[in-house]
């Protein structure tokens, strides 16, 4: 009887509620001066929890335009996880408010440059408000053009590694429900051009994105944007012929048909020799675009307008023969320069005449609205 009411007691002692106080005395002058200490930060440590535990069933998972999940607090405060599965994204116009707390988790996780990266976008999406609203300020705005400041200052003796990773940025139109055209801006070579939705920033999924060198005097930057096209297939195809011809090239699948963007920009550090007329020959020689590729690939070049159109052959694994479409622009006034390509093929050309209809709508550089 004795051992069972033993028993009682210790489990009463063991089960004993962590925030209630303590029924042992112990001699202030044997007690280790950190205990008082500890079990204050127990205490406090068991509230919050409760505190927590009370808010779980009531937190709300949401996602955004681009399917990203995010967490929405009873305080409202809104929570990024930033895992494995998270990828970055322009920020959205109707949903700005929403990239600042994706912001200020990129940076909790340090990733610094990403969250630079949106910050400008950010502040791209403020100014695009003003065009419809003067003095367009509301506080996610001032937030995020603080936030960028600060993150700025950490990389003034880094200025290239900076540019690489934040420019260009930009901000989709449009609401969660419907994604509009992409605003994209240069703060280094100072252009600002309109890209249909449906073409993707190669930036976004890769570490290094397009190139970034300086020849002589002279910087270059050359970002890409794609859109994925599902594959032709001529009648009569077969999917065992084509995996055989693709064996004996030691290759698995076919590379994707696709309309590919290019944005090619320069910045002369001393006056150069070129003019709007004949800047395509710097990018004509950085593409390889020689005499040679010009005969095997039948390509052929014309003026139209302002504008350039070429015709070009294409061969495909399989030794498939088909054609695409290459639209170009050129704007060269000392010390930028700018290159435009929109390329896709020849099958797509209603809808590579749309987006490039968009594209050349309205590109605005340096202040010059050309």
């Amino acid at each position: 009887m004795l051992r069972k009411g033993v028993f009682i007691l210790f489990l009463a002692v063991q089960f004993q509620p962590i925030s209630s106080e303590r029924e042992l005395i112990v001699d202030p002058l044997l007690e280790k001066p950190w205990i008082q200490d500890a079990r204050e930060e127990e205490s406090r440590s068991y509230f919050r929890f409760l505190s927590a535990s009370k808010e779980v069933g009531k937190i709300k998972l949401d996602q955004d335009a681009f399917g990203r999940n995010f967490h929405i607090y009873p305080s409202m405060k809104i929570q990024y996880t930033i895992d494995n599965d998270y990828r970055r994204e322009f920020p959205l116009l109707g949903d700005a408010d929403l990239a600042l707390s994706e912001m200020l988790a990129l940076i909790r996780v340090n990733r610094t440059m990403d969250a630079l990266f949106l910050g400008k976008g950010i502040g791209l999406c403020q100014r695009l408000y003003e065009r419809v609203q003067k003095n367009f300020s509301p506080p996610w705005a001032k937030s995020a053009n603080q936030v960028s400041n600060q993150l700025r200052s950490k990389y003034d003796d880094k200025p290239h590694e900076m540019t690489q990773a934040t420019d260009p940025y930009g901000c989709y139109e449009g609401t969660r429900e419907k994604l509009g055209n992409l605003y994209l801006e240069s703060e280094v070579f100072r252009y600002q051009i309109q890209i249909p939705p449906n073409l993707r920033y190669e930036g976004l999924f890769r570490k290094e994105a397009g190139k970034y060198k300086k020849i002589d005097r002279t910087t270059m930057r050359l970002v890409r944007f794609v859109e994925f096209l599902a594959p032709i297939r001529n009648e009569g195809w077969d999917d065992m012929e084509e995996a055989m011809a693709l064996q004996e090239t030691g290759l698995i699948s076919k590379v994707s048909r696709k309309i590919l963007l290019s944005i090619g920009t320069t910045f002369d550090e001393t006056p150069n020799l070129f003019t709007t007329k004949n800047y395509y020959k710097f990018w004509d020689k950085e593409r390889a675009l020689n005499s040679k590729i010009i005969l095997e690939r039948n390509f052929v070049r014309t003026e139209e307008g302002n504008d350039y159109i070429s015709r070009f052959k294409v061969v495909d694994e399989t030794g498939i023969i088909s054609y695409s479409i290459m639209r170009e622009y050129y704007y060269y006034k000392s010390p930028i320069g700018l290159f435009l390509s929109l390329s896709y093929p020849e099958q797509e050309k209603e809808i590579g005449e749309s987006y490039w209809k968009v594209i050349r709508s309205d590109v605005q550089i340096k202040g010059y609205k050309k």
